[in-house]
């Protein structure tokens, strides 16, 4: 595989990157990554995704836009209200890189459907909105052994971890009791605030972290990155795989 005159002229600013150079904008070309998720962290991060030339972006998402999605969710406009992000959402990043191959999957990512896709894909991209489902990919990016960039944003502030199956902590490492919950009521918690330049950031976060994965480039796999909107300031932290974890092999 080579790159055509077109793809030489998109991607000419990222060629001259001495860490990229055409034979890492190839292997671009030829990955292919799963984004779960297609809101806020989902938008910014298959947005950079499509435009640095990834080959193959799998969608997934079966919710439909509301107008409280738009202060974030920057693959959508007002008149996309109602209509399915996924389906959407695939119109727009054709139309920020018509060279691209997606793959739509307007369903819950549920057990069934991660088992089915996920071992499809060379890297997936935890963008989803609950722990629950959160888990379920987790578990099966462990199972397949393909690495995870999991990320989250509520009110000011976000934070984003590189899982590496077999070589570092994953989110049952963070959370062992599995899924978090209302401790008043024991329910699942509910929808929280956010502001729209923190999905902005922690999703570009993600997708830089995905670019240095296909390039072998250093990611942050050792715990969780945090990021403060208020001070603009970042904190690693460092974490061990937990002992008894099922991402130890």
């Amino acid at each position: 595989m080579a790159l055509n005159d077109i793809q030489r002229e998109m991607y000419t600013r990222q060629i001259m990157i001495k860490e990229i150079g055409e034979e890492g904008q190839l292997k671009l070309a030829e990955a292919s990554v799963l984004v779960a998720g297609c809101g806020g962290l989902g938008s910014s991060a298959l947005f950079y995704l499509a435009a640095s030339g990834i080959g193959h972006l799998g969608l997934c998402d079966y919710d439909t836009v509301t107008l409280s999605n738009l202060n974030r969710q920057i693959l959508y406009t007002i008149d996309d209200e109602g209509k399915q992000k996924a389906i959407t959402a695939d119109k727009r990043l054709r139309a920020i890189n018509p060279e691209i191959k997606t793959t739509l999957y307007n369903e819950p990512m549920d057990e069934k459907l991660a088992k089915r896709v996920i071992k499809g894909y060379d890297i997936v991209v935890d963008c989803l909105d609950n722990f629950q489902t959160r888990f379920i990919v987790n578990d099966e990016c462990i199972s397949a052994d393909k690495p995870l960039v999991h990320a989250g944003a509520e009110g000011l502030y976000g934070q984003l971890m590189t899982i590496i199956p077999g070589k570092s902590p994953c989110l049952r490492c963070i959370f062992p009791d599995g899924i978090r919950t209302n401790t008043k009521n024991n329910s699942v918690e509910p929808e929280k605030g956010v502001i729209g330049p923190i999905p902005g950031v922690i999703g570009s976060m993600q997708a830089m972290e995905v670019i240095k994965l296909l390039l072998g480039l250093p990611v942050s796999c050792n715990g969780p990155v945090t990021y403060d909107g208020i001070t603009q300031s970042i904190k690693k932290v460092k974490l061990k795989q937990a002992a008894d974890c099922i991402c130890i092999k």
